[in-house]
């Protein structure tokens, strides 16, 4: 008869081993034996029935002795009831975001299963509930809260996150991406405030460019508590402030040697309306101090090498992002986007680089534009120096090209 038991392994309510027979009976751990061997009883054993059967098993549950004197009838739908609770919470167990795990979904595929003889869903809903809600994630409510070290700060393939943190900024970064931003020398970056968890201001994001794949790569995320007062608001309504505002961030396409000028042709300009956009100022100040002082011009210019631009690098990646959640998700929840994103990067690059993949085609039409627009300002600067024109018109040959830019390419393509 021990051979054609069926067993089954759940668990109690509070998380003990729970044996099984033929979706009937069940029993309750009881006692560890010096060789090892587990006796369950029947969990009738402790009410008014006092019933006395039970079960021996091995390591490999198999089974080594069974009384089966029951003084009760079995009950199926209570059995069934434990099975399914305890493979839901498997399920629940086994991911890595337990919010998201749809418990209705996988009782009624478990239920198909088990067959006729299955209790009615709410009959557990609310154990399952609370279940799921024990092996949530730590809630994390402000930035503060973020710990240095984390079980969760490791890819999907067991590597940890590189972490920098301080007051202000968290940044992850795995071995691969740091692999990657070493070795590429094409770095992208573009904020977004859509994914922020509930905790943080902003996510950052750095891109790289591999030039043998013609693919992108995220290199590094980076979590912030804040940001400085924004000054869109302060130039959108105002024709002339709004056009030098976008026009900053095409200087990366225009010849080197006249953008100090171009941009003091800029910040003159805008000083003229200091009353209504100080925030604005404050911002040119920034600039010229961060990226024409500190940094040399060369390491943010395309004017010679324009392969591919920000927005296509990174922009579409973050409205990507954006899509994978329907709210800001909780800290977490990010993390685990990251460790998947993250290794689905890594997969990626490691079929394309072994020729599993094939490389991805480029796709060139707004770059092809800029660069027919910025060879036509380039033979205009060299015939206004072949007819002896000063420097300031060249200046301003290179700044109607980064008006150009800002008005009929970059954002006449953002409105497609």
């Amino acid at each position: 008869m021990e051979g054609n038991l069926k067993i089954d392994i759940s668990e109690t309510n509070r998380g003990k081993e729970q044996i099984i027979i033929d979706r009937k009976f069940k029993y309750n751990f009881s006692k560890l034996k010096k060789d090892n061997t587990k006796i369950y009883r029947c969990t009738e054993y402790k009410t008014l029935n006092k019933c006395k059967s039970f079960i021996i098993l091995n390591d490999n549950k198999e089974v080594l002795n069974y009384d089966s004197s029951h003084n009760h009838p079995g009950n199926e739908i209570n059995a069934s009831k434990s099975l399914i609770k305890h493979k839901i919470k498997d399920e629940i167990k086994k991911s890595l975001i337990p919010s998201d795990i749809k418990s209705k979904r996988i009782f009624d595929k478990i239920s198909q299963e088990i067959g006729y003889i299955c209790p009615e869903y709410k009959t557990i809903k609310s154990q399952i509930t609370r279940y799921k809600n024990k092996q949530l994630f730590p809630n994390v409510k402000t930035f503060d809260e973020v710990p240095n070290v984390s079980e969760y700060y490791k890819t999907i393939r067991g590597e940890y996150f590189m972490i920098f943190k301080n007051s202000n900024i968290i940044i992850f970064q795995s071995p691969f991406q740091a692999k990657l931003f070493m070795e590429n020398k094409h770095i992208f970056a573009d904020g977004t405030f859509l994914i922020a968890p509930t905790n943080s201001y902003q996510v950052f994001i750095t891109r790289t460019y591999v030039t043998e794949l013609n693919c992108f790569y995220t290199t590094s995320i980076l979590l912030m508590t804040k940001k400085n007062k924004l000054c869109y608001k302060e130039v959108k309504d105002h024709n002339i402030l709004n056009t030098y505002y976008k026009a900053i961030s095409n200087l990366c396409f225009i010849n080197i040697e006249y953008i100090p000028d171009i941009f003091n042709k800029i910040k003159n300009t805008c000083m003229r309306y200091k009353s209504t956009c100080s925030q604005f100022l404050n911002f040119l100040d920034y600039f010229e101090k961060t990226f024409l002082n500190i940094y040399n011009i060369k390491y943010w210019n395309y004017y010679n090498n324009i392969d591919h631009i920000t927005n296509n690098a990174s922009e579409s990646y973050n409205s990507y992002l954006k899509n994978l959640f329907v709210k800001k998700p909780s800290f977490y929840k990010l993390i685990y986007t990251i460790q998947f994103e993250e290794s689905k990067s890594y997969y990626d690059y490691h079929m394309r680089i072994k020729g599993i993949w094939r490389k991805k085609s480029r796709i060139s039409e707004r770059v092809d534009d800029i660069n027919i627009l910025v060879e036509y300002y380039k033979n205009m600067e060299a015939e206004l120096k072949n007819i002896g024109c000063s420097k300031n018109d060249i200046i301003e040959n290179w700044f109607n090209c980064l008006i150009r830019l800002n008005n009929e390419i970059i954002n006449f393509n953002k409105t497609k």
